[in-house]
């Protein structure tokens, strides 16, 4: 992959825009494949900022916020333990090959 430098860009857009000669293959070939580079760099940038901009106006976040310290709660709760340890039957059993090796 080349190492395109924005003064070799900016020089290959002037000889492409302002030159009358015919570009070789291999310039168009470049030009084709950074001109592509850069709709798909605009579009992903245009795409995510609609998500972000629609997450914000429907009170994405604060929904998701509420959320994640409810879950927390819950998960430091005696019932949520004690489901865990229901859930678990082999906790008794790697506790006792712990102390037997």
């Amino acid at each position: 992959m080349p190492n395109w430098s924005l003064v070799k860009i900016n020089e290959l857009f002037r000889e492409r825009v302002f030159s009358t000669r015919t570009p070789s293959a291999l310039e168009l070939l470049k030009m084709k494949f950074l001109d592509w580079y850069v709709k798909i760099a605009l579009g992903s940038a245009l795409i995510g900022a609609s998500m972000e901009f629609f997450m914000i106006k429907t009170g994405f976040y604060d929904k998701v916020t509420v959320l994640e310290s409810e879950k927390r709660a819950w998960e430091n709760s005696p019932e949520a333990q004690a489901i865990r340890d229901a859930l678990n039957p082999w906790k008794n059993r790697d506790a006792e090959a712990r102390k037997e090796s």
